[in-house]
């Protein structure tokens, strides 16, 4: 296009990451008003869900108004975190999560030293230890929350970070120890937040509501035993629908609105708080799907289709096939043909699998050729044709990398909803999967939102008919979603880097909106650099190699050179 940017393309919409920031705000604000809450709400973005740099800055900026703020799990992160909010509401909170040694505990009071509103969240019990003895030497008066491992358990798939067996958090035994730990050293008046995360994706307000309660008890406990507790952070949790299905029974869904969740968690929380005459506290939340998810549509192409060839009826030479096949063999043949006349759809199956197993073997033992193997593998799609109608599914080759663009699919099974996004005033008249550039078997798209199996398509210009959409021929798809994780999680297999990106706002031009910012995907040199590979000697050695076994052929100097440019060219263009 316009852009001269290839192909796959995420597109960033910032005006719904800033709706989707608005709505949460306004959606606690309304909860807290409705229901006389006497304190008030401001959340954090984790930014292990998507660290780009624009995301995150856009994110300061539009929650500057509610105090957002920003929740790291690593160094890098707590970097990252520092820098951004600088810019940001001076009230924001800092929340430091995740495994901490000394660097990552100085890091955290250095920010600290800088006016920041940084919270560490003790994970481990031994972090207590650092935590004072770090925060001594630098003369800084930490704040520091504890992550409680609650006992109410999420049991979709996201929920194996929660219960009593969890990766993160201290039991209560533990945290009674760091709350000795703290009033022995003169800080516990610096424990102040309690956090912890159910899960990813929770299904229901109702197990929502239990551990908030459970939370909430133990902040309670907490400020009785004398911290000076001012913010429960509930984490993560705050689930999307994916499908559509509106849930609660699925990893794809919830059955509850942003509303809906506000509430449960407000009306939690103050319910505890006031059996147990506690002030009410801050409420945070890490909600990173919610945020990010929308804001963001990958786009790729197919780049051709292949669907399965059956032959015609008057193509199929039976006594050829039949002439060296074993005697098991042929009467599998006979009772298939009989079952196909009786259009037993079941019984053809078996019969067609069997013919096709008893092929094989003779065909490893040798006494059956391939010409014959072909023959019967079209004669049994032919009879599978025939008692079952509908069109098998076509094989669509995209101009992507499942591992590197859609991680969560490969890795865990993550269905996210994709549809054409040309063409739409044609109905789709094909069905199909979808295969990516990589030489891994696992490199397809072959489960769909409803259960699907298939994708309803529309047919190529050279490849089974259908319009080309005067779009030069080339079919476009969108990936919906997918802005949570699957940047920050796709890797560089088969040596495929990261898509191009575009930025798009509105605007008061003559289309509405605005391109704000466009950058190419990572060429193959720089995916190269990445493991360790030097692009610049490496274009050297093959430029030798060229003069060598090419450049001795004095008629064809401009030969020579345009092959030495084209090699220049691959380095620096995308992979795909």
């Amino acid at each position: 296009g316009g852009l001269g940017l290839q192909l796959p393309l995420i597109v960033r919409v910032p005006d719904v990451l800033k709706n989707r920031l608005e709505s949460l705000q306004s959606a606690f604000q309304s909860a807290i008003q409705a229901q006389g809450y006497e304190s008030h709400y401001q959340g954090v973005y984790p930014v292990k869900c998507n660290q780009d740099r624009f995301v995150v800055q856009d994110i300061v900026k539009f929650g500057a108004p509610f105090r957002f703020g920003l929740e790291a799990g690593s160094k890098p992160e707590l970097l990252l975190a520092m820098s951004c909010l600088c810019k940001g509401n001076p009230e924001a909170l800092l929340v430091c999560n995740g495994f901490k040694d000394a660097e990552y505990i100085f890091l955290a009071l250095l920010a600290r030293k800088l006016a920041l509103n940084t919270v560490i969240v003790l994970e481990e019990e031994e972090e207590v230890d650092l935590v004072i003895e770090i925060s001594k030497k630098l003369s800084v008066r930490p704040v520091i929350g504890v992550r409680a491992k609650l006992r109410t358990k999420h049991s979709g798939h996201f929920g194996s970070t929660s219960g009593e067996k969890g990766k993160f958090g201290l039991t209560t035994i533990q945290i009674l120890r760091v709350v000795k730990k703290l009033q022995d050293s003169g800080m516990l008046d610096c424990l102040q937040l309690l956090h912890f995360h159910i899960g990813s994706q929770i299904p229901s307000t109702a197990l929502l509501q239990a551990g908030v309660v459970e939370a909430a008890q133990i902040y309670s406990e907490l400020a009785r035993l004398g911290a000076d507790m001012k913010v429960i952070d509930i984490g993560g949790g705050l689930g999307i629908d994916y499908d559509g299905s509106k849930s609660g029974n699925s990893d794809l869904s919830v059955s509850y609105g942003l509303q809906e969740y506000a509430s449960a968690v407000v009306n939690a929380v103050r319910f505890v708080c006031d059996r147990k005459s506690i002030k009410h506290p801050i409420i945070c939340s890490e909600s990173g799907r919610a945020i990010v998810s929308h804001h963001s549509i990958l786009i790729f192409e197919a780049m051709s289709a292949t669907a399965p060839t059956t032959p015609a009826m008057n193509q199929v030479d039976l006594p050829f096939i039949l002439e060296g096949l074993s005697e098991d063999a042929r009467v599998d043949c006979w009772n298939l043909s009989q079952a196909a006349m009786r259009h037993e759809t079941e019984t053809c199956f078996v019969y067609a699998d069997q013919l096709k197993q008893r092929c094989v073997e003779q065909f490893k033992e040798g006494t059956l050729g391939i010409e014959q193997l072909a023959a019967v593998d079209g004669l049994c799609d032919l009879v599978s044709k025939v008692v079952d109608a509908s069109e098998p599914a076509r094989t669509y080759h995209v101009n992507l990398s499942i591992f590197t663009s859609i991680p969560d699919f490969w890795s865990i099974g993550q269905i996210f909803p994709i549809v054409p996004i040309h063409r739409l005033d044609e109905r789709p008249e094909v069905r199909g999967i979808l295969s990516d550039l990589t030489c891994d078997s696992d490199g397809k798209i072959d489960k769909f939102i409803g259960g699907e199996t298939s994708l309803p398509l529309h047919g190529l210009e050279g490849n089974g008919g259908g319009s080309s959409g005067g779009a030069n021929g080339r079919y476009y798809l969108g990936m919906f979603l997918g802005g949570a994780y699957q940047e920050s999680l796709g890797g560089v297999h088969n040596l495929f880097g990261g898509p191009s990106v575009v930025s798009v706002s509105q605007s008061d031009g003559p289309y509405s909106f605005a391109v704000t910012r466009a950058a190419p995907g990572p060429s193959c040199g720089d995916v190269l650099r990445v493991m360790q590979h030097e692009p610049e000697l490496m274009f050297e050695t093959l430029k030798h190699r060229a003069e060598e076994f090419c450049g001795q052929d004095h008629g064809n100097e401009g030969t020579h050179a345009a092959l030495v440019s084209t090699i220049a060219r691959s380095f620096h263009n995308m992979p795909y």
